[in-house]
């Protein structure tokens, strides 16, 4: 079956998906497994959206890839079948990121490896935050 390919749902163009990320929640001296974790919570909650639109997650990967001493980019493939059975992809790439925002470990583990790819399993449902209980109080009768 054909492979369709979509960005609309992400609430940006693809190029900028993921710099859009960047700016937000990264922080300079990060290991590689960290970074991954930013961005595999962020994605979790991509693909629980296109969940509830009635898509079956497949799976999907993020990529840390090395440019040179000072940029990587950061990618992802997310893949869903619809009700039809047809597959759809959703990816973006970033532009090329400052390697100051990784650690020497990282970078040097990044230098040799060119690039590291994490799985992106099914998210698991969110947890629902604990219901606490009303305080009930009996109403008071000889109150003046």
């Amino acid at each position: 079956m054909p492979l369709k390919s979509m960005f609309g749902p992400f609430g940006a163009t693809a190029a900028n998906v993921i710099d859009t990320f960047l700016n937000v929640i990264i922080s300079p001296n990060m290991e590689l497994d960290e970074l991954a974790k930013v961005y595999s919570d962020k994605l979790d909650s991509n693909i629980r959206d296109e969940q509830a639109k009635g898509l079956d997650y497949v799976g999907g990967t993020f990529k840390i890839s090395y440019v040179n001493e000072k940029y990587f980019t950061l990618s992802f493939e997310l893949y869903f079948q619809d009700k039809n059975g047809e597959w759809i992809k959703k990816d973006a790439k970033s532009k090329p990121q400052k390697t100051e925002y990784l650690n020497e470990k990282a970078l040097k583990e990044l230098r040799s490896k060119k690039e590291i790819a994490y799985e992106l399993d099914e998210p698991e449902p969110p947890k629902a935050a604990p219901q606490k209980e009303p305080e009930v109080r009996k109403i008071p009768k000889n109150v003046q």
